[in-house]
């Protein structure tokens, strides 16, 4: 990896582009962005980009609070929520923001002709009612304690444009109320966003910001320190030497909100829909040995699907499983497998820190009890659309969640909820696992606002998840990003990329 790393820098230094210069911030991602409508995607790629074009009504803060942004919510009791729109705010069209739009935006998530990808964050409300020019009256069908959290992913769009020119051309062609305004996007190859000098929270410092996708890490890492790009995002463990060395970048990690497991698709028969050959993948894995070895020390391992930041989590339920070939031996003769069996699992490449190394390696660990991993690795546009339309074409996927929300609701009811009740949501967009028991925990946590009682309902869900085992638990990601070292920013355990909070020095 350093040769090759060291082989692009020789051939790239050779001309520093121009356009690289100056007050402008160019972002390396390992992916394109799949849309440019801020609510209608699931991938954190996309989401920095969107966050530079459109604001929140509420902003998460890099410590994991929430603020004001666009405007203010009160409850008035624990159905009913008071909303006040800021006043003076346009869109970079020059549209108002003001209560009706705020009522199009409410009206466009909840349609149910027309589903978006966070509409599900908002389907306990029950009507939406301007009071006056810049208030709104909120009604949920029961008591919300995450509506404030949730206004987080409220990202707010505006009424006539999208009225005049249509969903599927604003997702092309986005107009915000946010600090950077859309220039052009050519897909594969950049996204180019200029400053909103009249932007109402103020003008930003940079004038010009850059998204490109890179997949390959190395490309990432040679773009970097010859200058051709200022921030990367997963730099690989092997690569942080280069970086550092260069004088002209340096990595700076973070942990991250994001945890890293395997999916299993239980819905069937066969040998994942058995309880004891799900527990036994767990214990063939050596978490230890993939943080160590392929994430360079750069993970956390767990044994459930949050981690430190996210409120529910409980350090005793998510100790990870030990590594036992041994029990994992035992657990499949029990389950009637003593000579194993074979399956196929899909990996990404490039979109998270060393994912398809990870995945080779998992495939390694198994084979020593006799399980046999057929690996599939796609582009990520491609593995991303499938697990989105529930037309994945493997038994068993590698992918990570980044909680932005910060509350085991946003992990544990969208990845695992089975809907398995009467008379209550159906089951979960991501969710391939059933159990009655856990679908009435988790509904029961969404509606109670007292906080230990919410925290007792999760310790129950985690136990649940954790004898369940509907995944291959791997570990807590720790962001590494490499970054210019004439940049003015820090990561943060979001992964939110804002460059209205960076600064070229």
């Amino acid at each position: 990896m350093r040769k090759t790393i060291l082989i692009l820098i020789l051939i790239l230094s050779a001309a520093l582009p121009a356009w690289a210069l100056g007050n402008m911030l160019v972002i390396a991602q390992g992916v394109d962005a799949t849309t440019l409508d801020p609510v209608n995607h699931q991938e954190t790629p996309t989401a920095n980009v969107a966050a530079q074009i459109f604001d929140n009504f509420y902003r998460r803060l890099p410590n994991g609070k929430y603020e004001p942004w666009l405007g203010t919510a009160k409850a008035l009791d624990d159905l009913t929520w008071e909303l006040t729109v800021k006043k003076g705010i346009r869109f970079h069209n020059g549209e108002e923001l003001n209560a009706e739009v705020i009522k199009f935006n409410f009206d466009r998530l909840l349609n149910p002709k027309k589903p978006l990808k966070y509409s599900t964050y908002f389907k306990d409300i029950k009507s939406v009612k301007v009071t006056g020019p810049y208030t709104l009256k909120v009604t949920t069908s029961k008591p919300s304690p995450l509506f404030l959290t949730r206004l987080t992913y409220f990202w707010v769009v505006p009424k006539k444009y999208i009225e005049k020119k249509g969903d599927a051309y604003f997702a092309n062609h986005p107009v915000g109320t946010g600090p950077y305004k859309f220039v052009r996007w050519v897909k594969d190859q950049e996204i180019v966003l200029e400053a909103n000098n009249k932007y109402w929270a103020g003008k930003p410092k940079i004038k010009k910001v850059v998204f490109r996708p890179i997949p390959e890490a190395s490309s990432r890492v040679a773009e970097l320190v010859t200058g051709g790009v200022d921030i990367i995002t997963n730099l690989s463990p092997e690569a942080v030497g280069v970086v550092n060395d260069s004088g002209v970048a340096e990595a700076r990690t973070v942990p991250s909100i994001r945890n890293i497991f395997v999916v299993l698709d239980v819905k069937g028969e066969g040998p994942l829909h058995n309880r004891k050959v799900r527990q036994a993948l767990n214990y063939a894995i050596d978490k230890e040995a993939i943080v160590k070895h392929v994430l360079g020390g750069y993970g956390v391992p767990v044994g459930c699907p949050l981690n430190p930041y996210i409120f529910g989590y409980d350090e005793e339920l998510c100790e990870p499983y030990p590594y036992d070939p041994a029990k994992a031996k035992e657990l499949l003769a029990d389950a009637g497998y003593p000579d194993g069996f074979s399956f196929s699992m899909g990996s990404p490449s490039g979109r998270y820190l060393n994912d398809r190394q990870v995945a080779e390696a998992i495939v390694g660990q198994l084979a020593k009890i006799g399980v046999k991993v057929d690996l599939k690795v796609q582009e990520w546009s491609s593995y991303v659309g499938q697990i989105l339309e529930r037309k994945i074409p493997t038994d068993a996927w590698l992918i990570g969640w980044g909680n932005a929300q910060f509350d085991a609701d946003n992990t544990l009811f969208t990845m695992l909820y089975g809907g398995t009740l009467v008379d209550a949501p159906p089951q979960s967009l991501f969710d391939y696992w059933q159990d009655p028991e856990l679908d009435q925990v988790l509904l029961a946590a969404q509606s109670e606002m007292d906080v230990e009682e919410r925290l007792d309902y999760y310790r129950d869900a985690l136990w649940f998840i954790r004898e369940g085992a509907p995944w291959i638990f791997l570990y807590q990601q720790k962001d590494i990003y490499g970054v210019n070292t004439r940049v003015k920013w820090q990561p943060r355990p979001d992964e939110l990329i804002w460059a209205f909070d960076a600064e070229i020095k």
